[in-house]
């Protein structure tokens, strides 16, 4: 009777003590923050501010995929599901990502006082990235509050590394000299408008943006500017492509008048700040 009480005793006492560790080992590991993010490139901002005390997964990782046309599968719906923290552009960009049921959402959009209808295209203005670092700093804090030191000294260090993209802003802002410039569509604005110059063609840029073709009015003064050289250079989007963006091309071309080449999504093997100080530098070449 005794060994059988004995054996009894020890069979509860090794079951507490696993059943304790293994809620400890549970506990330790969902005290990392579980992140998710729509872009890719604020995903390196969530990373960045995180640190170690969490993972950052971004739903579109691959340049040639549209976030306007995303579909999102189960896997995403299950991976949104789970997070934290779900990150996303929002003022219409990737507004898809709300349906998917996360447990709480950070619009960019929000972070910036943009509303839908505005230009959606926030990451092309650098100081985006320096206040959503602070706006993650804080919610990350008041997640994990132990780490509130920790989260805004990461902030403060990444914002440091946006510094080289404000550096050049103000150098091309010296010799932009108010000029007009036109663009293939509205993504590069909030930069544009940084260094200093004016957009000659909105009304021709949103219609493109919205898949339609610009109206003959505006490719006929768009066309007159390039041939009377009203415009410091053309700015296009190489991810969106039509017979009237490649025929306004190559009229700069006949006309010597500068193509900038941009993106819409952060191409393979490079960071926000390399991706933007390559299109930065193409603007400052135009200025030699």
């Amino acid at each position: 009777m005794r060994k059988k009480l004995f054996s009894f005793i020890l069979l509860v006492s090794a079951f507490l003590a696993f059943f304790t560790f293994g809620h400890k080992n549970t506990a330790a590991a969902s005290d990392k923050l579980n992140v998710v993010t729509t872009l890719d490139f604020y995903g390196e901002t969530a990373k960045a501010v995180l640190g170690d005390h969490g993972t950052v997964t971004s739903l579109i990782t691959s340049p040639n995929v549209d976030p306007h046309d995303f579909e999102a599968t189960t896997k995403t719906a299950k991976i949104v599901s789970k997070a934290d923290l779900v990150i996303y552009n929002g003022a219409g960009y990737d507004n898809w990502v709300k349906k998917l049921n996360g447990k709480k959402y950070l619009s960019v959009a929000d972070v910036m006082k943009v509303k839908e209808g505005q230009n959606e295209h926030l990451w092309y203005d650098p100081t985006t990235m320096e206040k959503l670092a602070d706006r993650l700093a804080t919610e990350f804090g008041k997640m994990q509050p132990k780490n509130k030191a920790a989260f805004k000294k990461n902030a403060t260090k990444y914002k440091k590394t946006l510094a080289k993209l404000t550096q050049m802003l103000d150098k091309i802002k010296q010799n932009s000299n108010n000029q007009k410039v036109a663009v293939s569509e509205p993504v590069f604005d909030y930069s544009l408008k940084k260094m200093g110059y004016k957009i000659a063609n909105s009304h021709f840029a949103k219609a493109t943006e919205e898949g339609s073709d610009p109206s003959y009015s505006d490719i006929k003064k768009l066309q007159n500017d390039i041939k009377n050289k009203k415009i410091a250079f053309f700015v296009q989007n190489t991810q969106s492509d039509s017979s009237v963006i490649k025929n306004i091309v190559s009229l700069c071309k006949e006309n010597n008048i500068p193509v900038v080449k941009v993106t819409e999504t952060l191409p393979k093997n490079k960071t926000y700040v390399t991706w933007l100080q390559s299109q930065y530098q193409a603007v400052l070449d135009t200025q030699k």
